[in-house]
């Protein structure tokens, strides 16, 4: 049984007082290869493609759930006579479908059977670069897939861990080695794709120049700010809100009477930021409470703001900057500018070398409930006109 890449998620941590509730980090819809059967349905939201990525499939810490009766080894499609199993496809389509639940995305019948469609799409992409490298008689070292292994395990946080996860999966140590070398192989082809393909600072300089009155590379304004939050939702009881205001009170008038705002944070802030003083960097518009938004963009440096309330809690808020909308200039954004356009750039050669095996392969999907759905019938009748008298 050759199950996806395992991908085990990091730590992370992140204020929480003025942010509105985003998508986890390790929400990011997974990076794939151009489906090679047919374009990607906008309305669901399919994976983005990436040609520099590594293989885009993770299993979540348990077996994903199939439809009753359905095995896991059941075949969905074929490419070239070589099986796309079950498992492999409902376990990206529901991660995908998870991730878009979480942004607050609810998929109609129509979405969410573009996104099974384009979940296969993406394994049928795999499988024939997978092909391709065996056939370019692509290759990975046994110290390659040792030190991925490694990897892995170190993600995992100890081997107990790991073994748990194995149990939980139902892998064996041979599954996760076969599929990590299957992996790196793939990788490589597509690397070998892109070898030589670069954008020079010319283009990209001719790129800015044609899009920067667009507004492309504006700056919106931004406030740099400290914040102490004391948590107490609306639910909670009344003795302990009351609580919690006070404490957010307390450290306001001491932080207006001048003392270190940094550490009165690390004294009564309940947020992940205490830890570096309250300190939560620029931020725009948009992305935080409105509440939140409202008093630090009518501030000035060196405010210090009454206690105010977000549904997080009891606030406290320092200004530190404000920084007007401004444009940023070619040298401030020439390297990553020319990252991106190189990333599009191995894009296209990637898309272009899948379609071209797609074009070649035999591919058969054998589970219809896979298919692409058919577009909404569009009005091809004309009002009849009404019978003269």
């Amino acid at each position: 049984m050759v199950l996806p890449l395992l991908t085990l998620l990091g730590c992370g941590g992140s204020h929480d007082g003025g942010a509105k509730t985003p998508a986890p980090a390790e929400a990011t819809p997974p990076v794939a290869a151009t489906p090679p059967v047919a374009a990607a349905s906008q309305a669901a939201e399919p994976p983005a493609p990436a040609s520099g990525a590594p293989s885009p499939y993770a299993v979540p810490p348990s077996r994903p759930p199939l439809p009753p009766g359905t095995p896991p080894q059941a075949i969905v499609a074929t490419v070239n006579g070589k099986p796309i199993e079950a498992e492999r496809v409902y376990g990206l389509y529901r991660m995908n479908k998870g991730m878009l639940q979480q942004r607050g995305r609810t998929l109609n019948a129509q979405d969410d059977q573009a996104l099974r469609a384009e979940s296969l799409d993406v394994v049928i992409a795999d499988e024939l670069l997978y092909q391709a490298a065996l056939a370019n008689h692509v290759t990975v070292s046994a110290a390659e897939i040792e030190d991925a292994v490694k990897q892995i395990k170190v993600r995992a946080g100890s081997e107990e861990a790991y073994q748990k996860f194995l149990a939980a999966t139902g892998l064996t140590e041979a599954d996760v080695r076969r599929e990590v070398g299957r992996n790196h192989q793939t990788e490589a082809y597509r690397k070998s794709l892109v070898t030589g393909t670069g954008v020079t600072e010319d283009q990209a300089k001719k790129f800015y120049d044609a899009n920067v009155q667009k507004g492309m590379f504006n700056v919106p304004e931004q406030v740099h700010a400290q914040y102490i939050l004391v948590k107490a939702e609306a639910s909670d009881p009344e003795s302990v809100r009351i609580e919690a205001k006070k404490r957010a009170e307390e450290a306001a008038a001491r932080a207006a009477a001048g003392e270190d705002f940094s550490a009165l944070a690390k004294q009564y802030s309940q947020d992940a930021t205490a830890a570096r003083g309250g300190d939560i960097g620029l931020f725009p518009r948009g992305v935080m409470f409105p509440k939140f938004e409202e008093i630090a963009f009518a501030g000035k440096p060196g405010d210090v703001t009454p206690v105010f309330e977000t549904p997080k809690g009891f606030n406290v808020m320092k200004i530190l900057e404000r920084k007007p909308e401004s444009t940023r200039t070619f040298d401030e954004v020439k390297n990553a500018l020319m990252l991106d356009m190189g990333r599009l750039m191995e894009q296209d050669v990637v898309r272009a070398k899948i379609q071209e095996l797609a074009a070649g392969a035999k591919i058969a999907v054998l589970d219809r409930s896979f298919a692409r759905p058919a577009p909404p019938a569009a009005a091809t009748a004309k009002a009849t006109p009404p019978a003269k008298p």
